[in-house]
C-alpha cells in the first residue's frame, strides 16, 4: 500500500491508490472493510478516515451492518419475498396484489429514510400523511378513494410495520426497539337497536316457535331465549 499509514493502533489504516486516498478499516477480528475517502491531502484523508472508523464502530455496537439500507431497497426485498411466497404457494395472488398497492405509499411516505430510522414517531405520523395523500388529486386513480376508512389506514400501517419486523429479521436494525404504534379504527359496526314494532315482530315469532317445538330439549333451548 503506498505511503501507509497505521494509525488507532492499527485499526485504521491510510494509504493512497492513483493519487487518491483510501482507508482500510479493521471492525474485528478478521474482518476488514476499505473505503475510499475522496481526497488527495493526506491530513484531510486521516481525519475522514478517523470519522469513518468511529461511525462504523458505533454501529457496530448497536448491532447495525456497516452500511444502512433505504426503506425503499427494503420494501423492493420484501416483495421479491412475498412473490417467492406466492410462487410456493404461502402468498395468495390477492394479497400480493395488495402489498404491492400499499407498498407504493410506504416507498414514497418514508422511503428515503433509513430503514433503522423507522420508528414510532414515523409510524403514527404516517396516517395522517395517508389520510391527506389524495386530497389535492383532481382526479383519482382507478379504485383510488379520496377519504380513506378508518380500516384502510389500520391495514396500510401493519403492512408498514411487517415490512420493518422483517428487515430486522434480516439484521438491517440491529438493536433498534421494535415498533410499537398501532392505529385502532374509530368506527366500529355496531348492529342498530331494533324498532319497537320489529321487536314486538321478533316476540311473537319466538312465542310461536316455542309452541312448535318438536320435542321437550328444543322447547327448553327456545324458551331461554324467550326469558
Amino acid at each position: 500500500m503506498d505511503g501507509a499509514r497505521y494509525l488507532e493502533d492499527g485499526r485504521l489504516t491510510i494509504f493512497r491508490r492513483n493519487g487518491t486516498y483510501y482507508a482500510r478499516l479493521r471492525l474485528s477480528p478478521g474482518k476488514y472493510i476499505t473505503r475510499s475517502l475522496k481526497t488527495t491531502i493526506e491530513e484531510n484523508a486521516v481525519q475522514a478516515g478517523r470519522r469513518l472508523l468511529f461511525q462504523l464502530e458505533h454501529r457496530a455496537e448497536q448491532g447495525l451492518p456497516t452500511k444502512s439500507k433505504l426503506f425503499s431497497a427494503v420494501i423492493d426485498d420484501y416483495i421479491a419475498y412475498r412473490k417467492r411466497d406466492h410462487a410456493h404457494g404461502k402468498t395468495s395472488a390477492g394479497m400480493l396484489r395488495q402489498i404491492r398497492r400499499v407498498s407504493k405509499f410506504w416507498r414514497e411516505y418514508a422511503g428515503h429514510l433509513a430503514v433503522e430510522d423507522i420508528d414510532d414517531k414515523v409510524m403514527r405520523e404516517f396516517i395522517p400523511w395517508r389520510r391527506d395523500y389524495y386530497a389535492s388529486f383532481d382526479k383519482l386513480p382507478k379504485n383510488a378513494k379520496r377519504h380513506p376508512t378508518d380500516k384502510t389506514l389500520q391495514w396500510d400501517m401493519m403492512l408498514g410495520k411487517a415490512i420493518v419486523k422483517w428487515a430486522a429479521e434480516q439484521g438491517l436494525r440491529g438493536s433498534k426497539p421494535n415498533i410499537t404504534a398501532t392505529y385502532t379504527p374509530k368506527k366500529k359496526r355496531v348492529r342498530p337497536a331494533f324498532e319497537q314494532w320489529e321487536f314486538r315482530q321478533l316476540w311473537r315469532t319466538l312465542c310461536q316457535r316455542i309452541n312448535t317445538a318438536r320435542d321437550l330439549r328444543t322447547r327448553k333451548s327456545r324458551e331461554l331465549l324467550h326469558e
